[in-house]
């Protein structure tokens, strides 16, 4: 009986820890890949609705079309749950709370791009939000970290 027990609960621990490991190892094969076959691309966006009351504050992005189409032509595959794997990005607290107060209109303005790494099967990982500011092109943190407040 006690074998039983311990048994169980070795395999429900390494079931946690590969479902564990996956979360880890498939993003990074993903940026891995895309690094190594340049299809590290970007998508123009705009905001809306920064905050959620169950998931936090974050930028809730509309992704651009055109963008997504022109990458899947040159891939030549579709790109897989862009629409899902990329419309929201998140934000430390403190810069999330800035962005929502620059409001929808300010901050698209800046004329947002997300850049996204694509795996060999589609599959897309966020790198970073860009921001257009004075000519220059910045990460939305390091903007709102110097320009915002």
């Amino acid at each position: 009986m006690i074998k039983k027990v311990i048994i169980s609960i070795s395999l429900l621990i390494v079931f946690q820890l590969a479902v564990i490991s996956a979360m880890f190892i498939k993003p990074a094969a993903v940026k891995h890949y895309a690094e190594k076959n340049n299809t590290i691309f970007r998508i123009r966006c705009t905001a809306y609705d920064p905050f959620n009351s169950l998931k936090g504050r974050y930028a809730q992005l509309n992704l651009n079309k055109d963008d997504i189409e022109k990458i899947e032509a040159q891939l030549d595959y579709k790109l897989k749950n862009v629409y899902k794997a990329a419309n929201e990005y998140y934000l430390q607290e403190e810069y999330a709370l800035t962005l929502d107060a620059m409001g929808r209109k300010n901050f698209n303005e800046l004329e947002p791009e997300l850049e996204i790494y694509v795996g060999r099967d589609g599959t897309i990982v966020q790198k970073e939000l860009y921001v257009h500011f004075n000519g220059a092109e910045l990460p939305v943190e390091q903007y709102i970290k110097n320009y915002a407040n």
